[in-house]
């Protein structure tokens, strides 16, 4: 038994599938609102984000800022997003 790749659910959301519009964004606010937590501890000043869910690109890292500013202290609102580069 296989699990489906994560990036299917990624280019389904791209072409306009609804339901992978929702998962996604599902994925993003949690994921957001998880990040807002640890900056109240840490305080970043940048979120690195590898791995198999950076192939979204800045599909994926407008939807996780637009979740992360929503629930973040203001202090911490200016930590910046940016895409792992040696993947």
């Amino acid at each position: 038994f296989k699990l489906p790749q994560g990036h299917l659910c990624f280019d389904a959301a791209k072409a306009g599938d609804e339901l992978a519009v929702k998962v996604v964004d599902f994925f993003a606010d949690t994921l957001g609102t998880g990040l807002a937590a640890v900056s109240s501890v840490i305080d970043p000043d940048v979120f690195i984000i590898g791995g198999g869910v950076a192939g979204a690109g800045d599909f994926l890292l407008t939807r996780l800022e637009a979740a992360y500013r929503k629930t973040v202290f203001h202090a911490s609102r200016d930590a910046e997003f940016r895409l792992a580069v040696l993947g």
